[in-house]
């Protein structure tokens, strides 16, 4: 049952009516009662909806319209309100451009679907996202006389998609940042030049990286970086030489505790204030209004730190950004780490050929680094068989040194890994290559696997013979690190679920609550047709045809968001189903389907993926493509299902990687290449301008898929 509100009239709202509508006034007291129902029927509308006149002035609005936008919107002419109510477009520091607005495009004889924006109605009221829409109504005369503008409150949707886009941001960031950090060869240079790099590009704007000097009390800067030219040429003109370079943060306790410092936002004269005097001139000069400052630890000492100055018109820092920056310093401080480790060893070896007392000294400090170390040190002879080890080693496979030296390494290696192993420290041996890094297993004396980074490097003898004196293997436990990969894969497992979920739940409110209430209100719209004067009944048509529409769009948004029965009728009866009804709806495009049985056998993950693609690619070669053809192909072979959707389009020029895509604001491809690397498959596009475009998603569907 509908709640009825009564809605009481003064003499001076009855005047108001009679100026807008000057052919009203004879109205008599039936007349003011249709009025006041057909206001009734409005507020139970439950979308926020206004009506106004040819002019953009507004007429009615429903309880809704006056909750989500205030009562004073009634005073507003159209062509203020981007400006009066703080309509922004999506970055929130633009205006909505005004002759872009809904309403002033239904005046013109356009129907306007959904043009979403930014609501900030005033500095201390949380900014809203809004859905805004809007279609003109017609005179008996068949001219413009009013519009019909329905306003949806989107935020919830907003901060989803916005919380995945910082997820995908932050892991794609890490991904290949740690890429870079393998491929750096564990030069010390290079590690913190690519630290300083990374930083900078993927949060901003000037880096500077300093490392703990081993001569003087203080911190060296040791890189320093900038992605802006004309910035980078400014902090080098402040960058005295490396070695004389003492970089000192004055804030209170920056670096002592070994947490991070965070300031979003501050005058740059303040900022300079609380900086490295060599630095101060910079800050100024290039106006730094933010400041993010993480340390580098490894094995519970400080490394260095990096400092990162937001000196550009972006969003300050946040805790997000932090917490990217601290994941960032932990790997770069494990490389310099090992990098150091590994220098230190080959000094041992080279001052080990030279005089006998250096031999003393550097033995000392090689035993200092190789029995306080957490990371795993074994030598071994060019055949591979164990001469020395440390104890965090020894501590990894619980086994005592005498029972280790004189075997060969690859004996507590997981035996599936053990021939790859082998063939890898071959081609050591063979000089092909003075390293080698690869991930594997090894067996604890107890039973439990050890995920270990093993870094093998030769050591030449002294009398430079081609064959290496021995080997030194630096092993890494990556066991945490390998247990947080698997817990992030099902993570990511878990989050598409919860948004199938979500959408289910959506699709679900959406039959119950608004369409059922937009159901109640065109049937008293009937009813009210039947009683009020007939210059009533061609307005009250308009609204009922528009609830109509409403209607039509929820309805097909709902079925959007609901998956298809995919377990009673199989990927390939969905498929079919779902191109007849695109066939229908665009008669315009010629559509080919060769598709196989799968006889419901595939898993319902491999399904749920395999069809949203579908949807997605669709909806991308409808807004983007401007084809006239398209063909979908699925079929079944050597346990693998494949999806293909190829359309005649104009294509477009394929990003570098995923990251791309979705720092410019699209998240379609991205997300999808997501779902399906998250079922084991693997996600590929072939497009170039001018030669249309061919998605491909290949998704193994053994039986462990879709879990």
């Amino acid at each position: 049952m509908v709640e009825k509100r009564q809605v009481s009239r003064n003499p001076v709202e009855i005047e108001r009516l009679r100026q807008t509508r000057p052919a009203a006034t004879e109205l008599n007291i039936q007349s003011l009662t249709q009025i006041t129902l057909l206001e009734t029927i409005l507020d139970n509308v439950p979308e926020a909806m206004i009506v106004t006149d040819g002019s953009g002035r507004i007429l009615r609005m429903n309880q809704a319209s006056r909750d989500l936008l205030g009562s004073s919107f009634i005073q507003a002419v159209p062509d203020d309100w981007t400006q009066v109510f703080g309509y922004y477009a999506e970055d929130g520091r633009v205006h909505f451009l005004a002759d872009q607005l809904p309403l002033l495009r239904a005046l013109k004889g356009e129907n306007v679907e959904a043009a979403e924006m930014i609501m900030q109605p005033g500095e201390d009221a949380q900014p809203v996202w809004i859905s805004m829409s809007a279609r003109p109504f017609y005179s008996q005369a068949d001219e413009i006389a009013g519009a019909v503008v329905l306003f949806r409150d989107i935020t919830y949707r907003k901060k989803i998609e916005q919380a995945r886009e910082l997820h995908s941001r932050h892991t794609e960031m890490l991904y290949q940042f740690s890429r870079a950090m393998a491929e750096s060869s564990s030069d010390l240079n290079t590690i913190i030049q690519v630290f300083a790099v990374h930083a900078a590009e993927n949060i901003g704007d000037a880096s500077i990286v300093t490392l703990e000097s081993p001569t003087v009390s203080g911190k060296v800067i040791t890189a320093y970086y900038h992605p802006e030219v004309g910035e980078r040429d400014l902090l080098s003109k402040y960058m005295p030489r490396f070695e004389q370079a003492l970089l000192q943060w004055s804030i209170d306790g920056i670096l002592q505790p070994g947490g991070p410092k965070l300031i979003q936002t501050m005058e740059p004269q303040q900022l300079a204030e609380m900086v490295a005097p060599q630095l101060a001139g910079f800050v100024t000069e290039a106006a730094a209004h933010g400041l993010l400052v993480v340390p580098m630890i490894a094995s519970g000492r400080i490394l260095g730190s990096l400092g990162l100055f937001r000196d550009r018109a972006s969003e300050p820092y946040t805790l997000e950004y932090q917490s990217m920056l601290s994941d960032m310093a932990s790997r770069a401080a494990l490389a310099i780490e090992n990098s150091l480790l590994l220098e230190s060893l080959r000094e041992q070896i080279r001052e080990r050929n030279s005089a006998q007392e250096a031999l003393q000294t550097s033995e000392e400090r090689f035993r200092s680094i190789f029995e306080t170390t957490t990371l795993g040190i074994k030598v071994l002879d060019a055949e591979g068989v164990l001469l020395q080890t440390n104890p965090a080693f020894r501590s990894m496979l619980g086994v005592p040194e005498a029972e280790l030296i004189g075997r060969h390494f690859h004996a507590f290696v997981h035996p599936t890994d053990a021939p790859r192993i082998v063939r890898r420290f071959q081609d050591l041996l063979s000089g092909n290559t003075a390293e080698i890094r690869l991930e594997h297993r090894i067996l604890h004396q107890q039973g439990a696997t050890i995920w270990v980074k093993t870094t093998f490097t030769t050591m030449g003898n002294a009398a430079g013979e081609n064959s290496p004196a021995f080997i030194v293997g630096i092993i890494e436990n990556i066991t945490e690190q390998k247990k947080l990969e698997r817990e992030m894969a099902e993570l990511k497992n878990r989050l598409q679920g919860s948004v199938e979920m979500e959408r289910l739940h959506l699709a679900q409110e959406l039959h119950d609550g608004p369409m059922q209430d937009l159901y109640s209100s065109i049937f008293l719209l009937d009813d009210v047709s039947r009683q009020v004067a007939a210059e009533y009944r061609t307005m009250l048509g308009e609204i009922r045809l528009e609830l109509h529409k409403v209607l039509d769009d929820l309805r097909a948004t709902a079925r959007e968001l609901r998956p298809p029965t995919l377990s009673e009728f199989g990927l390939e009866k969905a498929i079919r189903s779902y191109m007849e009804d695109f066939q229908e709806k665009h008669p315009e495009f010629k559509v080919q389907v060769t598709l196989e049985p799968d006889s419901k056998q595939l898993p319902d993950g491999v399904r749920l993926a395999l069809f949203r693609i579908l949807q997605h690619s669709l909806s991308n070669i409808l807004r983007h493509a401007n084809a006239n053809r398209v063909r979908v192909n699925f079929s079944l072979a050597d346990a693998t299902a494949t999806l293909e959707i190829i359309d005649n389009g104009v294509g477009f020029e394929l990003p570098t990687s995923w990251m791309e895509l979705v720092r410019q604001g699209h998240f379609g491809m991205a997300g999808a290449a997501e779902r399906i690397e998250a079922l084991g498959g693997t996600f590929t596009v072939e497009s170039s301008p001018g030669g249309g475009a061919t998605v491909r998603a290949r998704i193994p569907c053994g039986e462990t898929q879709g879990e």
